[in-house]
């Protein structure tokens, strides 16, 4: 399983994924804590995927390589979210004609967020596809939460605000997964926190990562105390 997040501030988003996937060979399922869930695409979007893991990596892996290929330059996030799921799309009809087994059929979906800048005016904007729905495209708010979702939604509803800034919503983001982890073995590996803003797409280093999540239990402990 999974956990991914993507949260919006006022003017830049916060991506959030753990690292922790199953290999299924047929006679045993492997888990593995190096798969990458968080994919950059252009500097002002990327992708997020969750679920089965092995057709949506392949799925994004692909139109990344077609999307160099093509050498394209969608502006904005809308378009990116738009030309990924009508690729997708295409990719379904091509497998169609393959036969396979009903057990092979798993779920999977992909958050698609990032900015879109019209006249200098930045809005950040987070869109939601799945397999199971013919990757008709959703539009998501205030932020998104897919996998395992319970500690996430509760770290939400009582921290999160709209006009955050960066640190603290990669705090809550951070802590999210952080905590998940700790519960749920489904969840794990590195965590891996991305910022998209008017500079760009960076992701921050592992060690900031961890400081985030300790601060913030240092914060909680003191609050107990006092």
């Amino acid at each position: 399983m999974t956990l991914v997040i993507a949260a919006p501030g006022n003017d830049f988003i916060v991506l959030g994924a753990d690292s922790r996937g199953v290999i299924d060979s047929g006679e045993a399922r492997v888990e593995i804590n190096i798969l990458t869930k968080l994919f950059p695409i252009t500097q002002n979007a990327a992708i997020m995927m969750y679920g089965g893991s092995e057709d949506a990596s392949q799925l994004v892996e692909k139109y990344r390589s077609i999307y160099k290929q093509r050498k394209m330059n969608l502006n904005g996030v809308t378009l990116v979210a738009e030309d990924f799921c009508e690729f997708c799309r295409k990719e379904e009809i091509k497998l169609a004609k393959v036969p396979k087994h009903p057990k092979s059929f798993e779920y999977f979906g992909f958050i698609i967020c990032g900015l879109n800048i019209v006249d200098d005016k930045i809005q950040p904007m987070i869109y939601v596809t799945t397999n199971f729905n013919g990757f008709r495209l959703g539009l998501c708010r205030p932020y998104a939460i897919e996998g395992k979702p319970i500690i996430a939604h509760y770290h939400f509803a009582k921290n999160f605000k709209e006009n955050m800034n960066v640190n603290d919503l990669c705090r809550i983001v951070a802590q999210s997964i952080y905590d998940t982890m700790r519960i749920d073995g489904d969840v794990g590996g590195e965590i891996r926190i991305a910022i998209i803003d008017s500079k760009g797409f960076r992701e921050i280093s592992e060690s900031d990562v961890k400081e985030l999540y300790e601060t913030w239990e240092i914060s909680a402990l003191r609050e107990i105390m006092q």
